[in-house]
């Protein structure tokens, strides 16, 4: 875990000894709470875990979801591993069935969110659908975003889906070394449009979307461990903004970002009084706006967090897929044989053909399983004291579901369950382990846009497959790294490969080029 510089440096030269007063006095207090809980619960019985050292607690490796995240830790202290770093409580959750009993079943008390102090009070002040407590506003939130977000009702942007999915064949054919760009793009254009009917980002140089991209790398930047003081000393937020960089950033942050994400929603406005009535979330939100009781700034951010949320993991999931596709060549060559008999090659797949793709549909399934895009998902906070199977759970307590240990679980998945293999969910056990894979979250926190996901990855697969088949480029060494994810953004990726995508037949462009006529 890396650290910012000491408060006196941070907070400039002009403070002196009040400050390192201040500094002490803190560090005095901190140490006496930090004591005061270690014999309020020495008494309790906590779920097992890492000892720590005194005060600080396993401050090693709470910040190496590596280690966390790692089956060792399953064998060395069960389904549940509590890790205690300067007092605050961190329980993860290492199978679905506790993972279900405390965040889906007790869901109550089990819903909250950290606090991040400058995410939540500066950068959203209370608003990021993602940050957001448990409270009304969630639920006003929740009850938006799963109207125009529910499986039946996601059926509208499959247009959307289907254009930008030929759309990234295309760019991966023209240019396959760029696809990290390209999927960016794709993911991005996909959520503008189902979003604020926006037409499609054609550039990666499209300002609009270098404005998102790095105002999401500022987000992953403050979720950082150690990335400011504050998060250690809360007093620090009392420091006027003229002394406290980190501060004025913040403000900045939140009102050009608030400023988008309203222009983005007043533009759909604008259209719909003149008329023009197209399937958006934000025309939703608007049309029902009595039924959600938000505001307009409420509704800018509930539509502006879908957009930085959806458009960053979707790209994700799709460079996991590549990387089992060049992993797997017979998976491949299997997915190419069923495409050819069901669509053939005379035109590019559709959202009709999938029910009738039942091999395609297990491949997206085990993308999902087998992805490492969020080896923790997001975390959840407790708000109550609980007990659970006879071990105390404090009020207050990061609970983290350990998605990469869960979705590779023996038991549910098979001996193989840390191969890419689609078969999975070809036999009786399917409906068993679609249940087992929890990509999506748990309880009242679940993914809400799961089903746009779902159906975007179902149709760039298809698309993808018909069109091409990747291989690893001539000449290139070493073994390919399956297992290990690198956090980028939002969400985790693969570790860099490279790609050659060859088209599968000659007349792949020009049928594309041709079925894409039909969305002009």
């Amino acid at each position: 875990m890396s650290f910012s510089p000491s408060p006196s440096s941070a907070l400039g030269g002009g403070y002196g000894a009040p400050v390192r007063l201040a500094t002490a006095t803190t560090l005095v207090g901190v140490s006496l709470w930090l004591l005061t809980r270690l014999i309020k619960n020495a008494s309790r019985k906590l779920p097992p875990g890492p000892k720590g050292l005194p005060l600080i607690g396993d401050i090693r490796h709470a910040s190496d979801h590596g280690w966390l995240s790692s089956p060792e830790r399953k064998n060395d202290y069960g389904e549940m591993m509590y890790v205690s770093v300067l007092g605050q409580g961190i329980l993860v959750l290492n199978s679905r069935r506790v993972a279900v009993d405390l965040l889906e079943k007790r869901s109550n008390i089990y819903s909250d969110r950290p606090h991040n102090i400058v995410l939540c009070d500066y950068m959203s002040e209370g608003l990021s659908l993602a940050s957001t407590p448990y409270n009304d506003l969630l639920r006003r939130y929740r009850r938006a975003t799963m109207d125009s977000f529910s499986k039946s009702g996601v059926s509208i942007f499959q247009p959307v889906q289907h254009r930008e999915a030929m759309m990234l064949a295309l760019d991966l054919m023209k240019s396959p070394s760029d696809r990290e760009t390209h999927l960016r793009r794709h993911s991005m254009s996909i959520m503008l449009s189902i979003n604020y009917h926006l037409p499609p980002a054609r550039s990666e140089s499209d300002p609009l979307l270098l404005g998102i991209t790095d105002r999401i790398r500022h987000i992953s930047h403050t979720l950082e461990p150690g990335a400011h003081l504050v998060e250690f000393f809360p007093w620090l937020r009392y420091v006027p903004s003229m002394f406290a960089k980190w501060k004025r950033e913040a403000q900045l942050w939140f009102v050009e970002t608030t400023s988008l994400f309203e222009r983005l929603v007043s533009n759909v406005a604008d259209d719909l009084a003149n008329g023009i009535d197209k399937p958006s979330f934000a025309a939703a939100l608007i049309k029902n706006q009595d039924k959600y009781n938000l505001s307009e700034r409420e509704r800018a951010w509930v539509a502006g967090t879908m957009l930085f949320a959806g458009g960053e993991t979707a790209s994700s999931i799709l460079e996991w897929w590549l990387l089992a596709m060049v992993a797997n060549p017979e998976i491949q060559t299997r997915a190419h044989s069923e495409l050819d008999k069901v669509v053939g090659r005379a035109r590019p797949p559709t959202f009709a053909d999938l029910p009738s793709l039942p091999y395609i549909r297990a491949v997206v399934k085990e993308t999902l399983r087998w992805a490492q895009v969020a080896p923790f998902g997001v975390p959840h906070r407790s708000t109550a004291d609980d007990w659970y199977e006879g071990v105390f759970i404090p009020k207050g307590t990061i609970c983290m579901p350990n998605i990469r240990m869960i979705n590779s679980d023996t038991g549910v998945f098979g001996a193989d369950a840390i191969r890419f293999n689609p078969d999975r969910y070809l036999d009786a056990a399917t409906e068993e382990r679609e249940m087992g894979s929890t990509i999506f979250g748990f309880g009242r926190r679940v993914c809400l846009g799961r089903f746009i996901a779902e159906g975007t990855l179902a149709i760039d697969v298809a698309t993808l497959l018909w069109a091409m088949r990747f291989e690893r480029p001539e000449g290139v060494q070493g073994e390919l790294d399956t297992e290990t994810c690198v956090l980028e953004g939002l969400s985790a990726r693969p570790v860099r490969f490279e790609v050659r995508a060859s088209p599968r037949f000659p007349e792949t462009k020009t049928l594309i080029v041709d079925a894409l006529e039909l969305y002009k």
